[in-house]
């Protein structure tokens, strides 16, 4: 989603298409006009100045992915020859997922994922980096492009690992360079630096947007789960929240945001997990029952072992294969995806400042319970779906929007399974940061998700994207936070 405050529009892509919508009446929003890309995929939309900016992928076949576009378009004037003009496609590399453009629109930073596609002889995976586009004369005149990769990186990332880096594919002669997969953009407020979510690899890259280089990689390390509970199952008849002191996970954030408050620094991250699965037959998922004996080291204990042969308990919970192991190649931990939470960064050297531990687990099982860890297939019912994502990555926090609203900080967290958003207060040291509200917008619970969308009972599910505006930018003069729902195809606004 992009807002333009000024001209009350709201941009939203989505597959092949980006919409334009008039929500200067937020009670009763007009599409005002449209834009197909077939065959294609638009990964993310942006707004700056006058000017519409959009990452777009070819999904003709898997090769034509690695030439990506970023589309530079004029924005929406009604009755204006020049509405949603094309002023430049520049090609970028391999899947641009995200895109980030400075306040004056000279610069616009690009997340090159670059994930692997084909399978035996055509298996390829492209080196990750970041694309810079520069306007130095201005948006409409003659673009510049530098990408950015991560090679200088390979001969540290035996080091880089011992901070949480992940180096996930190792096959075919594969480098670290190439595992590598950016994905979210924020700047700090000078916009002097990007940091950039490496998800799959369990870590943030700093790009100095002065010099365009890629200065650091840090790792996020791992959570431990000694003081917090988890349902780790599918198959266990429910709600069951249990501590289990030994096995860990990493937070491999998908949102991240940068924002400074009580003069620090500070990145918020999105824990939702993520792994590699591709075509050539790897695929790093795990169950713990898969986990034989005779590949567990003497360091694991025996209560957990034998949790892993349980159904209810760690024999469904899904695992790392590649990580954990000891010089004989026995797993002396087990690290499972994502923090099913958030976490509060000092953006100096990403040490943890607050994370939500299992509050967000723990509140929707208590407010939410009929929604707990549900799936979002659209044929079911949520409650033939509940609990069907607590073998995998739990809520699945995805995306996380910050707001100062009265001289105080909140942090929004939307949840993907199937669609909540928590609110959290964040406190004067960080550690007093508190859970404030769960919301969530299913009316129903026993009829197919598909027949709520159509009877218009539903939204949210799946809140990709968060996007707060203040009163004084907003269409209605009150703070409101608009979000676009991934599995539900909707736009809500709600008023915060």
């Amino acid at each position: 989603m992009a807002y333009d405050d000024k001209g009350k529009i709201l941009y939203v892509s989505g597959f092949g298409v980006f919409h334009v919508l008039d929500v200067s009446n937020v009670t009763d929003m007009i599409i005002k006009d449209r834009r197909i890309y077939y065959d294609s995929d638009l990964t993310d939309i942006e707004f700056c100045g006058d000017y519409i900016f959009f990452a777009l992928v070819n999904g003709t076949n898997d090769a034509s992915r690695e030439n990506g576009t970023v589309y530079v378009l004029k924005k929406y004037k009604a009755n204006s020859s020049d509405s949603l003009k094309v002023i430049h496609k520049i090609q970028v590399g391999s899947l641009p997922d995200m895109i980030k453009p400075t306040k004056d629109c000279r610069t616009v930073v690009v997340a090159i994922e670059a994930e692997a596609y084909g399978s035996s002889d055509s298996f390829q995976d492209p080196k990750g980096g970041v694309g810079i586009i520069r306007f130095p004369n201005g948006v409409e005149n003659t673009p510049e492009y530098m990408g950015l990769d991560f090679t200088k990186f390979n001969d540290r990332q035996p080091e880089l690992e011992k901070e949480g880096v992940r180096f996930v594919y190792r096959e075919n002669g594969n480098t670290f360079d190439r595992d590598i997969e950016p994905e979210y953009i924020t700047f700090n407020n000078d916009e002097t630096k990007a940091y950039i979510a490496l998800q799959e690899n369990n870590a943030i890259a700093i790009v100095d947007l002065e010099k365009s280089v890629i200065d650091e990689i840090k790792g996020l390390g791992y959570k431990t789960w000694d003081k917090y509970t988890l349902d780790a199952s599918d198959k266990d008849g429910g709600i069951n929240m249990n501590n289990y002191d030994f096995i860990r996970s990493f937070y491999l954030p998908d949102s991240i945001k940068y924002h400074h408050w009580n003069d620090v620094d500070i990145i918020v991250t999105a824990n939702e997990g993520d792994s590699k699965d591709y075509k050539d037959g790897f695929n790093e998922e795990r169950r713990g029952k898969k986990f034989d004996a005779a590949v567990l080291s003497d360091k694991i204990p025996r209560s957990i072992k034998s949790d892993l042969t349980n159904d209810s308990r760690l024999g469904r919970l899904k695992f790392t294969n590649v990580d954990g192991r000891d010089s004989t190649g026995k797993y002396e931990n087990l690290y499972f995806f994502g923090g099913r939470g958030f976490t509060i960064r000092k953006a100096s050297d990403m040490s943890i400042l607050y994370d939500s531990g299992d509050i967000i687990e723990k509140k929707t099982s208590s407010l939410a319970p009929e929604i707990f860890n549900s799936d979002t297939e659209g044929k079911k019912s949520v409650n033939d779906q509940m609990d069907n994502q607590s073998d995998s990555k739990g809520p699945e926090s995805e995306t996380v929007e910050i707001a100062e609203i009265g001289g105080r900080l909140f942090i929004f967290v939307g949840s993907e399974r199937p669609g909540t958003i928590a609110v959290f207060s964040v406190g004067d040291n960080f550690k007093d940061t508190k859970f404030d509200h769960l919301y969530f917008n299913i009316a129903e619970y026993d009829k197919p998700l598909k027949d709520l969308y159509k009877e218009r009972k539903i939204s949210e599910i799946d809140p990709e994207d968060l996007k707060f505006v203040p009163a004084r930018k907003s269409p209605n003069g009150k703070n409101i936070l608009f979000v676009a729902g991934s599995v539900s195809g909707t736009l809500s606004i709600l008023e915060v």
